[in-house]
């Protein structure tokens, strides 16, 4: 008795159409993230520098115990942001934001009136913030980056924890 080998027309037609069904499945998901590139074309919140601004702004405003008008030559404008924080050794620091460089974020802090301390990162999108106010009737600080085409890189609200 002699076997035939080879394939019927059916299992051919059948894994050709699960081959085809992935196939559409990868190409609708590449075209998504394309068009999704080109929407957002720098993802801000993974390059070092921008995520290290959200991470210090996360940290300052949640752990601020006030906001200030002014301190040495800051004062308080949408371009520049003042908390005063406690730190762990039981002293109390203020920290000022500087958004008014292009492409640049200042952390100036300041023990006293004495400035201690000052961070730059380079190479970010251009931020403001404004004082919000939440559900529950917390005062919450709004903060956005724009790119250089003016679109929308970073937008986050960050609570102050409540504090003894």
């Amino acid at each position: 008795m002699r076997r035939e080998c080879g394939y019927s027309l059916i299992e051919i037609v059948f894994a050709m159409a699960i081959f085809a069904i992935f196939l559409y499945i990868i190409t609708v998901l590449t075209s998504e993230m394309r068009r999704n590139e080109k929407k957002w074309p720098v993802d801000f919140m993974t390059h070092p520098e921008a995520s290290s601004v959200v991470a210090r702004l996360r940290r300052d405003i949640e752990d601020t115990r006030e906001f200030r008008d002014s301190i040495g030559s800051y004062t308080k404008t949408p371009q520049t942001l003042i908390l005063y924080t406690h730190i762990r050794e039981g002293y109390g620091e203020t920290v000022v934001y500087d958004f008014r460089t292009e492409g640049e974020v200042h952390q100036v802090t300041f023990v006293g009136t004495n400035q201690s301390a000052e961070w730059v990162a380079r190479g970010v999108p251009n931020f403001t913030y404004d004082m919000t106010t939440t559900i529950a009737s917390r005062q919450a600080v709004h903060v956005a980056a724009r790119d250089n085409n003016n679109r929308l890189a970073i937008d986050q609200i960050f609570v102050p924890r409540p504090h003894e």
